[in-house]
């Protein structure tokens, strides 16, 4: 008869949850519903414009959490810099942060500065009007990339702006 007990009796662990409250779980709920509710909304199929990515990158890169993970943070060094080379089309003060935050790079993490790093970095020297660094930028990538086109397009670029600049 014991078996019988056992199977229409109710086990321990279904008397401690009947005689719960719960509370836990509805403290885990309400967490839930505000870390939802403080999430930026974002309505129909764009994303945030190329600005708000940039301000939500910039918080991004300095941030301690960032900093411990080095692939992270160069992801996010290349992300902003792009950002602001697009932006720096239409407002010339981009250019610059982006030549910056190539330099930055450049300290930081030497050895994983790849090709399209270079390129981009001098491209940013050169529209920053920053003609004698890109022209140093470029022989130091000839030196580490010897005999690469596109090295000799982005020469092409620099000589470019220098001669509309004179």
């Amino acid at each position: 008869m014991s078996f019988l007990k056992k199977m229409f009796g109710k086990s321990k662990t279904k008397q401690l949850r009947t005689k719960s409250d719960l509370e836990f779980q509805k403290g885990l709920d309400r967490r839930e519903d505000e870390a939802i509710a403080s999430k930026p909304v974002v309505r129909g199929r764009k994303g945030p414009s190329m600005k708000g990515q940039i301000t939500i990158l910039e918080q991004r890169l300095n941030s301690a959490e960032t900093r411990r993970e080095p692939p992270k943070h160069i992801d996010i060094i290349r992300k902003l810099a792009n950002f602001y080379l697009k932006l720096g089309n239409d407002e010339f003060e981009y250019f610059g942060k982006a030549e910056n935050l190539y330099k930055q790079f450049n300290v930081l993490y030497p050895l994983h500065m790849e090709l399209i790093d270079w390129i981009s970095w001098i491209e940013a020297s050169a529209k920053a009007r920053l003609i004698r660094e890109a022209r140093r930028l470029l022989q130091e990538a000839r030196m580490l990339f010897p005999g690469d086109e596109e090295l000799d397009n982005i020469e092409s670029t620099v000589l470019h702006i220098s001669g509309s600049i004179k």
